[in-house]
């Protein structure tokens, strides 16, 4: 076996194996690192988060300005809004020169924009895009953590109305506070003393990548429609971080050997790399999401490729642990599970349970309750067959391919002879007889039957 081949063995196979899931250490963190990159890489091939991030830049350009125009209105208020412009030239850092020529464009028509002279509709139009610049926000977050359904309106009103008002004024006065704290005069002493002067030119230096950090583990946090760990989002917001400078240094790099580019395009030159930075922008920013996501849900990782490769028996086996579970409930009289519950409960991520239970809820073997809220079975467990559950997993709805039996096909004849067998072996076996045996653990996918690669039938 060549080196190559090695490599890809053990990227599609050895990497995955459980055993090296209990490794501790160093040796675990390198191996979860791995597996992380390995699938981020695999969930950029499919091109996903391409099509999110160029979806975001054009929203982008119709909401920059209006969205610009409503927090400079808010930190005007607060006297803080002299340091839009200094934060918007630092963003677009990387384009170098032309940076600076779309940061004074910006600020020109930001200043330029009378938002009293717009009239009532005028400015609803303009809070209008603004909200719907974070609402395309959250609906790509929502996406990266598997969430169905984003807020309801009154909460997406008062959540993005408090990330307008509230945020860029706590984010400018953080800033204005660092720079006004640097001239002061116990801090000019501090810098007269060596090792602590170097110390804090130091910290002063990283305090711009540290804020980063802060904004990218702020937006995790709090914009996904979910519950996101502190850990999780801090992770993400750092990962995004490191990729933002790095992304940096390479762009500023390619804008300084471009001179080539504006040969050709002439004064579209800027606009073109405007826009290149806002997708790789918007694409670190989900990628970081990502991060977080897998962060959070480890076991997502085999969970992601076993749905990747759609199999049967892992759907199957999930559909079954989750009704056990239901029963169990219904049986001891107890609130139903809410999805987020039942999906921690059985150590997958949200997104694993909510097509299966979409599907039971179409066939009415399972309902949402409003009160208590929650997911209850449909009909009472004794008169649910386990074989009615699998064959609505496997078939999702569609009635069964009959196999006629007067041919003599030999695979047909295979296939009546396995139904007759599964049929024989779980005839009268009901979901509360299943719920009555030895409680039901999700068992980890066979690292045999996954393969990286292998496309969604």
């Amino acid at each position: 076996m060549s080196f190559i081949s090695k490599i890809e063995k053990f990227l599609r196979r050895d990497l995955w194996l459980p055993d090296l899931g209990a490794l501790h250490g160093w040796a675990s963190f390198y191996i979860r690192t791995l597996r992380l990159v390995v699938v981020a890489i695999s969930d950029f091939r499919d091109g996903a988060l391409s099509i999110r991030a160029t979806s975001l830049v054009a929203t982008t350009l119709l909401s920059l300005v209006p969205f610009l125009a409503v927090t400079f209105s808010v930190l005007k208020a607060f006297g803080v809004h002299q340091q839009i412009e200094p934060i918007l030239a630092q963003a677009l850092e990387p384009l170098g020169e032309n940076g600076a020529q779309i940061t004074s464009r910006i600020i020109e028509f930001v200043n330029n924009l009378k938002v009293g002279a717009l009239g009532a509709v005028g400015v609803a139009g303009l809070f209008y895009t603004t909200f719907a610049l974070i609402d395309k926000i959250e609906e790509a977050l929502n996406h990266i953590w598997r969430v169905r359904h984003s807020r309801p309106l009154a909460r997406k009103f008062t959540d993005y109305l408090s990330v307008v008002l509230v945020g860029p004024v706590l984010v400018f006065t953080a800033f204005a506070t660092t720079a006004s704290a640097q001239s002061h005069w116990l801090v000019q002493s501090i810098l007269k003393i060596e090792p602590l002067g170097a110390a804090v030119i130091w910290m002063t230096t990283l305090m711009p990548f540290v804020l980063i950090c802060v904004g990218f583990s702020f937006l995790y946090k709090f914009v996904p429609h979910t519950q996101v760990k502190i850990s999780a989002a801090c992770v993400g917001g750092v990962t995004a971080g490191i990729l933002w400078q790095v992304a940096g240094m390479i762009f500023a790099s390619f804008v300084s050997g471009s001179v080539r580019y504006s040969a050709v395009y002439s004064s579209f030159a800027i606009l073109i790399i405007f826009l290149i930075w806002l997708y790789v922008g918007w694409l670190i920013v989900l990628i970081g999401a990502q991060v977080a996501y897998y962060h959070q849900h480890p076991s997502a990782y085999l969970t992601r490729l076993r749905w990747k490769q759609n199999t049967a028996a892992f759907r199957e086996h999930l559909a079954l642990t989750m009704l056990v579970h239901m029963t169990r409930r219904y049986l001891s009289h107890e609130p139903p599970y809410m999805e987020q519950e039942l999906a921690a409960k059985l150590g997958v991520p949200l997104s694993a349970l909510e097509d299966i239970v979409e599907d039971f809820i179409d066939e009415g073997l399972v309902y949402r309750t409003v009160e208590p809220k929650g997911l209850m079975l449909g009909r009472p467990p004794d008169q649910v067959s386990v074989l009615e559950i699998l064959q609505l997993v496997y078939h999702k709805g569609y009635p069964p391919v009959e196999h006629d039996p007067q041919t003599n096909d030999p695979v047909g004849r295979l296939l009546r002879q396995r139904d007759q067998a599964v049929c024989d072996a779980l005839n009268g076996m009901t979901l509360q007889m299943l719920a009555a045996e030895e409680p039901a653990a999700l068992s980890i996918p066979e690292p045999s039957s996954l393969i990286l690669d292998q496309p969604v039938s």
